[in-house]
């Protein structure tokens, strides 16, 4: 057996990387001699616990990336479905100011995140034509769907909680079972909503062929909409604060937004760095648009 058959047993993204170097070692311990039994055994050996430790990595990153995109999603379909209750609130006058600002804040967070996520799918618009007049419709309208319905599910309970909010008082909703579990219904779908078109995302983008610096813009991106999401719940853990007068809340608020700006910058950060290695690979002829994405 030749000694560059023996690197077969390791991942082709190790061999890319450390295939040439180990050839070169082989070749020079055996002096143009044929592999031992022994050297064999600990090439096979050590291909398996490489491809071992690879699939355990990539599964340990799937399940953080599922867990956070979820919990996103579930931090949005809550603060959106408790929107019509949180409306409905009365403040006195000396407190109105807090809660007006406190909305106002809210408010602005949320359009933030939606122009962000805007901005993220006009960066990826050539490549997702491109993909869909390549016949790759079929390989997402699935998922499509179901996301379809969740949102269609979210908008119809959202404009059910509307009206029930405007035809009945504070202390009508807070007894009503009717409001609760429609309240219920309305953040589970708001959140499926959320999660599903996350994943269809997702599965749509592993087929774009993005460029490097489209494909860096959305990495920063992605960076962004993530802190204005976890922006998104402090200001509204504040507006609750405000409007329950509750200083539990607000110290959760106030530790939330000290966490939001501790990991902002390094989220940021991050993004940036990935992006530049992008195009400076690309710059040496050693990245492509169409090559799959890695797993950080």
């Amino acid at each position: 057996m030749k000694p560059a058959n023996l690197l077969r047993w390791y991942p082709s993204a190790w061999r890319e990387r450390y295939g040439e170097e180990l050839l070169a070692l082989i070749q020079d311990t055996l002096d143009e001699g044929r592999p031992t039994w022994r050297l064999r055994l600990g090439m096979v050996r050590g291909g398996l616990r490489e491809r071992v430790h690879q699939a355990g990595q990539a599964g340990i990153t799937a399940v953080k990336r599922a867990s956070s995109t979820w919990l996103l999603a579930v931090a949005t379909g809550l603060i959106l479905a408790g929107l019509p209750w949180n409306l409905k609130a009365s403040l006195p006058p000396s407190r109105a100011w807090q809660g007006a600002a406190a909305l106002d804040a809210l408010a602005g967070v949320i359009a933030f995140t939606g122009a962000a996520v805007l901005a993220s799918g006009l960066v990826a618009a050539p490549a997702f034509i491109a993909f869909l007049r390549e016949g790759g419709w079929p390989k997402i309208r699935r998922r499509v769907v179901w996301a379809a319905g969740a949102t269609v599910a979210a908008g119809g309970g959202l404009a059910g909680l509307g009206l029930a909010q405007r035809s009945m008082t504070s202390a009508q909703l807070s007894h009503s079972w009717a409001y609760f579990i429609g309240d219920v219904a309305t953040a589970l779908a708001l959140v499926a909503a959320f999660g599903l078109w996350t994943s269809v995302a997702a599965a749509t983008a592993k087929h774009l062929k993005l460029a490097p610096r489209a494909r860096a813009a959305q990495l920063l991106l992605a960076a962004v909409t993530v802190t204005a999401v976890l922006t998104m719940v402090t200001a509204n853990t504040i507006w609750l604060a405000a409007v329950q007068s509750s200083l539990p809340w607000l110290v959760v608020g106030v530790a939330n937004l000290a966490l939001v700006g501790v990991v902002t910058p390094r989220m940021i950060g991050r993004a940036v760095r990935k992006g530049r290695r992008m195009r400076s690979a690309t710059s040496r002829g050693r990245y492509s648009p169409s090559a799959p994405r890695s797993a950080g």
